[in-house]
């Protein structure tokens, strides 16, 4: 098993058929950090020391306003968490919801969600990194969808209306 895994190899153990736009984003605290593509998703490859591990990172922004609606009402994020909690936890890695500051917060005060799964060097293979990425961009697709699809105020019954009378 390899000990060090240069961005060459990284880059050479990329599916071309699923990922696309590798681009290389310079960083003098890191090793390399690669961007890519999948199904619209930004992905990055960060390796921050030679000898350390390749951090899969994705990140998907709460910034519509259905997403800030649902993440500010207590009844509408309860009901979310219950939907995505499954999904995250099944996620390899794990998953952290960060402020404004991209400081580790509680789900109601979350702009982004950062999902990392790490591969350490000595089960670093071509295998294990797409099973990475596909994992992490499936994440962040499935949390995107949900939010895309759940409305923070469900619509009432034809013909009834809360401030009706009888």
């Amino acid at each position: 098993m390899p000990t060090h895994v240069s961005a060459d190899q990284v880059r050479w153990w990329l599916d071309e058929n699923v990922v696309r736009d590798v681009t290389s984003h310079a960083q003098e605290e890191t090793e390399f950090n690669l961007q890519v593509t999948l199904s619209r998703l930004p992905i990055h490859l960060i390796k921050e020391d030679k000898e350390g591990p390749i951090r899969v990172v994705g990140r998907s922004a709460f910034d519509t306003e259905r997403a800030e609606q649902l993440l500010r009402d207590e009844d509408a994020r309860t009901e979310l968490l219950s939907q995505i909690g499954p999904v995250l936890a099944a996620t390899p890695g794990f998953y952290t919801f960060l402020d404004e500051e991209d400081t580790a917060s509680e789900l109601r005060y979350a702009e982004t969600l950062q999902i990392e799964h790490r591969i350490y060097p000595d089960e670093a293979t071509q295998q294990a990194l797409m099973d990475s990425v596909l994992a992490v961009a499936t994440g962040m697709r499935y949390v995107q969808n949900l939010l895309a699809a759940t409305h923070p105020d469900p619509p009432t019954e034809p013909g009834t209306h809360d401030d009706e009378q009888d």
